[in-house]
This record gives structure tokens, C-alpha cells and sequence, in this order.
């Protein structure tokens, strides 16, 4: 038994995943609200392709330092012990994101950084302690050490970026397309055109990509998400990445 173990943010996650073709309201897409949204998207796809089992770890909204902790205590448990192979298929997506405890709530909240969000933590979190820069130097070091701790569980794993080019200071050799500029996902579906506009998401247009897509039916019009057609691209450009008759 085959393991496919996923990381990354509401991409990755699927959500919207299953809007379809033909569209529908926004009345209706507000209430589809059900766990067949995430039913269409490209793990699953891929999962079903190779006959894997799918060990899903992205979140909707989530930043890098989620998906990092959420691999810390995965991995600290022998759950990925139990498959006889393993790959890692891992999304990296905006560095203008946060997690932080809150107190109240007694749990972990999620903050995004983008200049529209008022909440008054975000905006400390964007003003003050903020840096681009300073963030991809972070996950320069970050994939680097996983990519040495993979290596020592001899688990295979592959990066890549979700809707953002980063130049990381490290050159993993598990990162997908890694000579290619762009490499992110969404300048991929866009045919590589290269915009300087950063992505956040978060149903912004901020980015001459996201219209591109938009503008080929391959989002849905209210959250931005990439549609069923879109998974399937998604899927298509990962898919020898994920196939162990590939690399062996």
C-alpha cells in the first residue's frame, strides 16, 4: 500500500474544487458548503490515478509555518510507517501569512497579511514585523532541513510552489520545475507568463494571473479556487512527480 501525504493551503486542500462546469449563483456556491467541495481536487485525482492512499495536511487559508508544524507532529508519530512507499507532495503558498495561538479560543488562528484585512493583529503582524524577503530566506532553511530529514526516512518528497515564484537562496532538488522562472502553479496554468503582482488569494484579484484564469473559466468567479477543469491541469503537470514507475 502506496501513501501520497499532502501539504499546502486551500489549493492543495481542494476547496471549491467541485464547481462546476456550467457554474452556479453565488447564492448557491455560498451553501455548498459540504465535503464533496473538496471531492475534484488534484491529490485526489492523483491519488485515484495511482491507486495511493491520500494523507491530506493542507488546510483552507493556511500559512507555511501551519503546514511546518503540521509536518513536525505528522511525522513524530509512526503513522507513515505503515506504507510500504511513501512521497510527499508539499505546496508552498504565501509568505504573507501567520498562525498564531489564540488564548481565548484555545487553539491556533490564522492570520492573512493583505492590505484589504483590518484586523488589527493582521495589520501589526503586515506593518511591523512583515518582510518578503526575510520570509523566503526562512523557507530557503526550512526546505532545506526537510529535504535532509526526508532523506533520512528515505521518503521521497517534491516541492512546489503553489501561485507565487519565490527565489530561494537553497536549490532543492526536490523542487518541481526548479529551473523554470516562473515556476509557481498558477503561472503554469497561465503558459508561463512571468507577473511581478504577488498573489495572496483570499478572493483578490491582485494579480494579472488570477484574471487570466478567471477569464478562462478555470476559478470560480466568488472565491477564486480552481474549478474541476482546472484540478485537472493541476493533476496533469504534477502527475510524473507522483509516480513511483517514474523515478525508480
Amino acid at each position: 500500500m502506496n501513501a501520497l501525504i499532502t501539504f499546502g493551503c486551500s489549493w492543495t486542500n481542494g476547496k471549491a474544487s467541485c464547481y462546476p462546469r456550467e457554474g452556479m449563483s453565488e447564492d448557491e456556491f455560498s451553501k455548498k458548503k459540504t465535503r464533496e467541495n473538496y471531492n475534484c481536487s488534484f491529490r485526489k485525482i492523483l491519488s485515484e490515478r495511482h491507486n495511493y492512499v491520500n494523507i491530506n495536511h493542507a488546510t483552507c487559508g493556511s500559512s507555511n509555518c501551519k503546514q511546518f508544524r503540521r509536518a513536525e507532529e505528522y511525522f513524530n508519530t509512526d503513522d507513515y510507517k505503515k506504507y510500504d512507499n511513501v512521497i510527499v507532495l508539499w505546496g508552498l503558498t504565501s509568505t504573507a501569512r501567520y498562525e498564531l495561538w489564540d488564548l481565548t479560543k484555545k487553539k491556533y488562528r490564522d492570520y492573512s497579511l493583505g492590505k484589504k484585512n483590518p484586523d488589527n493583529i493582521a495589520s501589526t503582524l503586515r506593518d511591523e514585523h512583515y518582510d518578503h524577503n526575510v520570509k523566503v530566506k526562512r523557507l530557503s532553511t526550512q526546505i532545506k532541513h526537510w529535504d535532509n530529514y526526508f532523506r533520512m526516512l528515505g521518503l521521497k518528497n517534491y516541492w512546489f510552489d503553489t501561485f507565487n515564484h519565490h527565489d530561494y537562496d537553497y536549490k532543492s532538488p526536490n523542487m518541481i520545475c526548479v529551473d523554470d522562472n516562473p515556476r509557481d502553479i498558477l503561472s503554469k496554468l497561465c503558459g508561463g507568463i512571468k507577473d511581478d503582482k504577488y498573489h495572496h488569494s483570499k478572493r483578490v484579484r491582485d494579480s494579472e494571473r488570477i484574471k487570466i484564469l478567471e477569464k478562462k473559466n478555470l476559478v470560480n468567479p466568488y472565491s477564486l479556487h480552481p474549478n474541476i477543469d482546472c484540478h485537472i491541469m493541476i493533476a496533469d503537470i504534477l502527475d510524473k512527480y507522483v509516480n513511483f514507475c517514474y523515478y525508480k
